[in-house]
């Protein structure tokens, strides 16, 4: 812009600040630049929303290890972070509040961890050579579970992972029918 203008602007709007120096105006700039904007509002909400998944899943993954009721995040966790929070830290608990924890989540969250490292593990099986032993048993309420452990060599140790699928019967024949189509759908035999 042109000197002349800018003097006319300044004269005509900001009248009150003619005689202010070179600071006041660097001030301003700095003002300006750290000003709130709509989008550094959705950035950090961005990064506060992926850090409570995050979190999530890493609550829902110690959940799944001990084996309890994954009502336990939202009936005993939560609020026990929240205490800490407010008694210890005494911070506020309204990051806690937001963090997803009731029981179809963490179930959710277990299920697709489950899906993930299966997906791995399969894909790492479709390069390497494998054994797998397996062993039929009853649970509860006599649901019939396949339970399979398979070796195999990954890089340069030895690996071991057990899993299990639910099946209609005990016999040998949906024993085997339950390995051969899990073999074949995940392109494991062909």
């Amino acid at each position: 812009m042109k000197r002349g203008r800018l003097e006319a602007h300044l004269k005509a709007k900001h009248s009150t600040h003619i005689n202010s120096d070179l600071s006041y105006v660097k001030t301003l700039k700095e003002k300006f630049e750290k000003r709130t904007t709509l989008q550094s509002l959705f950035t950090a909400r961005s990064l506060t929303n992926n850090r409570l998944s995050e979190a999530s899943y890493q609550i829902s993954l110690l959940i799944a290890k001990t084996g309890k009721n994954h009502t336990i995040g939202e009936n005993l966790i939560k609020p026990s972070i929240s205490a800490f929070l407010k008694t210890v830290l005494e911070k506020d608990d309204k990051d806690v509040k937001a963090l997803p924890l009731s029981n179809n989540t963490v179930s959710r969250r277990i299920d697709e961890m489950s899906e993930d490292i299966e997906k791995q593990l399969v894909e790492k099986l479709k390069t390497r050579n494998f054994s797998v032993q397996m062993d039929e048993s009853t649970l509860r309420d006599s649901e019939a579970v396949l339970i399979t452990n398979v070796r195999y060599i990954d890089e340069s140790h030895f690996a071991e992972e057990m899993f299990c699928k639910g099946l209609e019967s005990t016999t040998s024949k949906d024993i085997y029918n339950k390995l051969k189509n899990y073999l074949y759908f995940s392109f494991l035999y062909h």
